[in-house]
């Protein structure tokens, strides 16, 4: 493999000189996408937004991906227990589906397992502490079963006395059949099946929440009914707390009467090729339930070995969500219903009039119509969850809604607004569209000007060839987006001949070097200034530039 920066790889100095300093026009946008706000972590109640930016910390990466697995957590939480009435008829459920759109390698499980360990940790508290009910029940249920076989026998070999008999064996069979036995506590499961989900929804009374640091729940259902008409009941009752019939074999159907799904998944951008593929996910309502994340990617750029998550700021966010977990799981009854203050009633309203217009004609949520009518009711879900994790399941249910905390989760609500936006728009691009985008950020994430074709198949990894990455390539060169560089004349070195090399097109003339490469070297890029006083640990007599490179090192980051 030729290194960075080798004569054979790039174009001349006095060729990038002058493909830097020519005129170009700005570039075609590849889509009508927006960019996306830094997640509002002050948003959050106090001991969450210090877990948020710790683990953001320790595990380098976006604070959005911790956010919305705080989220994740709080929807666990309060789904299911508790309701937040926007006005007279209109209640939303404390549950959210939420999504987080993140590559390999971006450290989704170290990040999601940070976020849920403390519901882990109360699941098998509730576990144990129920254990010696369910062994009396279980042991009192065989009992009764032994004793209604016992009555079946004696009544079906009876002579004399038969219909009294018959009487005692159904009387003692429906008593056997009556008795339940307690489910084990179940507060979070992982990747299960649309069927085992259906099944634990209703052994956990119609609360259950499915988080999973892969999404195999959006690939179960992707590729099990990509030839067929799914079935959505669940993932659509489960989130609007509609009645839902469980079909269980060998029982007779259940019926929940207040289902609430949780869905915390980090997908890979893949995935949501493979959910846009089946219309009635669409069609159906399902991913317009959705709350999808697009963190910004960290890779490349992080700090090694950087300070943990400390033990106050875990201790206190494991504190707040377990006895959040825990006293809501100890409500009986019916959903606790929150109610809003009167400034809070007259936020969600001004919210509602922003929002309606919208939605029709060439409105911001025009093209996601669907997503966008219910986003008024998922801010009013996220004010709740951030309600309870503020003053507990015992006060928060008893006062009302604050309009900060209405404002607050409106914030929350504009960072998954333009996420949406942005993952609608991918969802419904053509692939080679989808493709260029991804190509452009990994040459933009090089924080380079000059770019050879061999650089870009180095950076990015998804085109296994040179035959995968061109139809990308071309996409970015047609939309101007890359400038081609004229190949170098006659001097160039032999051996592998020289690949390609191309100008990232910002649409203004960038700024020139003030101290030019020694005679003969390569150039990569002309865009940063030379530092005084700062030189390459390989290169002593070369001056680094502004980023910390070396001209002859170029890609490489060296010290002074």
């Amino acid at each position: 493999m030729i290194p960075y920066g080798t004569e054979a790889d790039t174009a001349t100095e006095d060729q990038i000189v002058a493909a830097l300093d020519g005129p170009a026009d700005p570039p075609t946008p590849l889509t009508a996408t927006r960019s996306i706000p830094q997640f509002p972590v002050d948003a959050l109640p106090t001991s969450v937004r210090a877990m948020v930016e710790g683990t953001a910390e320790a595990t380098q990466t976006d604070p959005a991906m911790a956010g919305t697995s705080a989220l994740s957590a709080l929807s666990a939480c309060t789904g299911g227990h508790a309701q937040i009435e926007i006005r007279s008829g209109w209640r939303e459920p404390l549950c959210g589906y939420f999504a987080t759109v993140a590559g390999p390698g971006e450290r989704k499980s170290s990040v999601q397992h940070s976020m849920i360990a403390p519901l882990l940790d109360v699941e098998a508290q509730l576990a144990e502490l129920g254990m010696a009910a369910r062994m009396e029940a279980e042991t009192l249920k065989s009992i009764a079963v032994a004793e209604a076989e016992k009555a079946r026998k004696i009544a079906a070999n009876a002579t004399d006395n038969k219909s009294a008999l018959q009487a005692d064996a159904v009387g003692a069979a429906q008593t056997a059949e009556s008795m339940t036995v307690p489910a084990v506590p179940r507060l979070v499961a992982d990747d299960v099946t649309p069927e085992a989900a259906a099944s634990l929804l209703a052994e956990q009374g119609g609360r259950l929440a499915i988080i999973s640091a892969e999404g195999g729940i959006f690939d179960i259902i992707a590729g099990r009914y990509s030839k067929s008409i799914p079935n959505l009941d669940l993932w659509l009752k489960g989130h609007a707390g509609d009645p839902l019939k469980v079909d269980r074999k060998g029982r007779e159907p259940e019926y929940v009467r207040h289902p609430a799904l949780t869905l915390g998944l980090m997908i890979q951008p893949s995935v949501l090729s493979a959910l846009s593929r089946e219309e009635s996910f669409r069609g159906r309502g399902f991913l317009a339930r959705i709350l999808f994340a697009c963190p910004v990617s960290k890779v490349g750029a992080r700090t090694i070995a950087p300070a943990p998550v400390t033990e106050v700021v875990r201790a206190a966010y494991t504190r707040s969500i377990g006895t959040l977990a825990e006293g809501m799981a100890g409500w009986n009854g019916d959903p606790a219903v929150l109610v809003l203050s009167p400034p809070a009633h007259d936020a969600v309203r001004s919210l509602e009039e922003a929002v309606e217009p919208t939605l029709a004609g060439n409105g911001e949520l025009a093209s996601i119509a669907d997503w966008g009518a219910k986003y008024v009711g998922a801010v009013c879900r996220i004010a709740g969850m951030l309600h309870l994790a503020e003053y507990g399941h015992d006060v928060g249910v008893r006062c009302p809604v604050a309009v900060e905390t209405i404002e607050a989760a409106t914030r929350v609500g504009g960072y998954f607004k333009a996420c949406a936006i942005k993952v609608f728009a991918e969802m419904g691009m053509d692939q080679i569209t989808a493709d260029a985008i991804y190509l452009l950020e990994r040459i933009e994430h090089i924080g380079e000007d000059v770019i050879s074709e061999r650089d870009m198949q180095r950076a990015a990894r998804r085109f296994k060839s040179k035959t995968e990455l061109q139809p990308a390539l071309d996409r970015l060169i047609e939309y101007r987006h890359l400038l081609p560089i004229p190949a170098p004349g006659s001097g160039a070195s032999v051996g592998r001949s020289p690949s390609p090399t191309y100008r990232l097109n910002h649409g203004t003339q960038r700024t020139q070097r003030t101290e030019p490469p020694s005679e003969g070297s390569s150039v990569r890029s002309v865009r940063s200034v030379p530092t005084p006083g700062g030189s390459c640990r390989h290169h002593p007599d070369v001056n680094l530039t502004a980023a910390g490179k070396c001209w002859q090192c170029s890609l490489a980051t060296v010290s002074a």
